[in-house]
């Protein structure tokens, strides 16, 4: 698949809907990876969300992953400058969902290479990718993009 076919498109105001039930279907296709971790409550992410997009400059974007003009799939991204040195722009792949249709030809990787285009123009420092423990199809996923494990985050409840 070219990279050319694939393309990030920002998610409309008129298009939340549509996101938003895309991001609870995701959410229940990950509950297996984290068996711990409660099911989203998609109310409260989308109240969050939106929250944070009514702030110009939040740094979070909402973009359909589409090909041929189809949606294939779903991006939530963070532009924040790093807190140790503001100088360095750091970009978050905070959510990145392909849809089943189209997975296991390129689409995945056609849009993280997209996303790399577009932050290398934006002179960011670095790209990050947040991963669940048990997503092994993830693990292998990413690291297959060249991305590498740099940090480890634990949890537990008190």
């Amino acid at each position: 698949m070219s990279t050319s076919t694939v393309r990030l498109v920002p998610v409309a105001l008129d298009e939340r809907d549509a996101f938003f039930a895309a991001y609870e279907a995701y959410s229940r296709e990950l509950e297996p990876f984290d068996p711990a971790h409660e099911p989203t409550d998609v109310a409260a992410y989308r109240e969050a969300v939106e929250d944070d997009l009514s702030y110009p400059d939040s740094g979070r974007e909402l973009c359909w992953i589409t090909t041929d003009g189809a949606r294939a799939g779903f991006v939530v991204l963070r532009h924040l400058p790093d807190w140790l040195n503001p100088e360095h722009m750091i970009t978050t792949i905070a959510e990145f969902c392909v849809f089943p249709p189209h997975r296991r030809v390129g689409v995945g990787r056609a849009a993280v290479e997209t996303i790399l285009a577009r932050e290398c123009d934006r002179a960011t420092y670095e790209v990050e990718a947040g991963i669940l423990r048990n997503n092994v199809a993830a693990h292998a996923f990413w690291a297959a993009l060249g991305f590498e494990v740099r940090q480890v985050v634990t949890v537990r409840r008190p």
